[in-house]
């Protein structure tokens, strides 16, 4: 995730507290896309169009207050990695104790502070980066290991079928129209063998060389 692609979502009842929000990120430079929502429902709605990279909560709205959409949004396996920051004017412990048993990343009380809200907006759009970075490689690790499984498991037995095939060449004349057919299916199966002689190398590769990003396009 690009810190200049980064999507953030305003949600607030207020008009002049989104627009507030707004040109404060705007003045950070960090050239994010920026959406607005004036309720909980629309913060649903807009969420479910296109999920944002991070999103700063009011609290206190008609309908579905913040706390529900927050609720709503970490019970969803889609959105609950998705960074909430609650801006709100509820500075007593037990609201910032309830933002968190939320799921909250974090807690900005009203009035905001223009450097605080930049600073918390990036780094914890750094923080999702490096979270989506790291389970990416997770992601790339158990493929590598998956492959590699299939390659043991099928390599023996294609190995056996090629040698079959090749025996049968020899006692069926070139002219018979099955030598023709055989000779395809053999040539597809040395095509198969060769993937996964290219996939075994992955055996030897380390988790800090990216699990073979590259190779497995590749292979792909």
């Amino acid at each position: 995730m690009d810190q200049f692609n980064s999507k953030i979502l305003i949600v607030d009842d207020k008009k002049t507290n989104r627009e507030v929000l707004k040109a404060v990120l705007i003045a950070a430079d960090e050239g994010y896309s920026i959406s607005e929502a004036d309720s909980g429902v629309t913060a649903l709605e807009s969420i479910e169009r296109g999920a944002p990279d991070i999103i700063l909560l009011d609290v206190i709205m008609p309908q579905i207050d913040g706390f529900e959409v927050c609720r709503r949004l970490k019970a969803d396996k889609k959105y609950k990695s998705i960074p909430i920051l609650f801006i709100t004017a509820m500075d007593h412990t037990e609201d910032m104790a309830k933002c968190f048993a939320l799921g909250a990343a974090d807690y900005i009380v009203k009035p905001i502070k223009p450097e605080e809200v930049k600073t918390r907006v990036k780094a914890h759009l750094r923080i999702k980066r490096a979270e989506e970075e790291q389970l990416q490689v997770s992601n790339l690790e158990t493929v590598k290991n998956m492959v590699v499984t299939y390659n043991h498991n099928m390599n023996q037995p294609l190995m056996a079928a090629v040698a079959y095939l090749e025996g049968l060449l020899i006692q069926i004349p070139e002219t018979d129209k099955r030598h023709a057919s055989l000779l395809k299916v053999k040539n597809e199966l040395g095509k198969v063998m060769a993937i996964l002689k290219k996939i075994q190398a992955l055996e030897q590769l380390k988790r800090t060389d990216y699990v073979g990003k590259t190779q497995m396009i590749d292979l792909e």
